[in-house]
């Protein structure tokens, strides 16, 4: 087993933005404890935001107004991401599903396993950014509930909380976007 720098990151970074926060707010009921333990403390607390993230995947894309898939897919794509090869790349994957009438979600999952199959590190590369991000958006949903918890009569805490929460809301969207897009670039780039 190997570790990349993508797996101390993305758990270690989120982590840490918790466990600040935990500090900030609750830090004069929390007795000190070392930093080995504290780093130790935080890659855990960042494994744990990791997998939240994932569960939490379809909740983002309900407030980002759909699956980002069906945008590129359909010619589109999204906010300063953009897909104008989307019926070209649905005529290929269809001759490779055994479905009469695939969904865009069954044409992506044949996409990314071309895709993988001819993987570059710079598939796996845009893959781990869009995880790192959903990530950081999620470490800032907890930290946020946090501090509004902590600061309620602030109308800072809940000013601070929204631009952050729209700003990692709306880089997640992208960095999923260009995933998709350079998923279905290796897919046109082989066929």
């Amino acid at each position: 087993m190997s570790f990349k720098y993508y797996d101390l990151l993305s758990n270690l970074v989120p982590g840490l933005l918790i466990i600040g926060v935990i500090n900030f707010c609750f830090g004069d009921k929390i007795p000190h404890i070392s930093e080995i333990i504290l780093l130790a403390l935080s890659f855990i607390v960042g494994y744990l935001n990791n997998t939240l993230s994932s569960w939490l995947e379809g909740f983002y894309r309900f407030l980002w107004g759909g699956n980002t898939i069906n945008a590129f897919l359909n010619g589109t794509g999204i906010f300063k991401v953009r897909f104008f090869k989307g019926n070209s790349v649905k005529k290929i994957l269809s001759g490779t599903v055994t479905t009469k009438n695939p969904s865009n979600i069954e044409l992506f999952t044949e996409a990314m396993r071309i895709a993988n199959d001819n993987s570059t590190t710079r598939l796996e590369d845009f893959n781990s950014m869009y995880a790192f991000s959903r990530a950081v958006l999620t470490a800032f949903l907890i930290s946020g509930g946090m501090v509004i918890w902590t600061y309620y009569q602030s109308v800072y805490a809940y000013l601070g909380f929204l631009v952050l929460f729209i700003i990692s809301l709306v880089r997640c969207k992208q960095r999923n976007g260009y995933y998709i897009r350079e998923v279905l670039n290796i897919v046109i780039k082989v066929s």
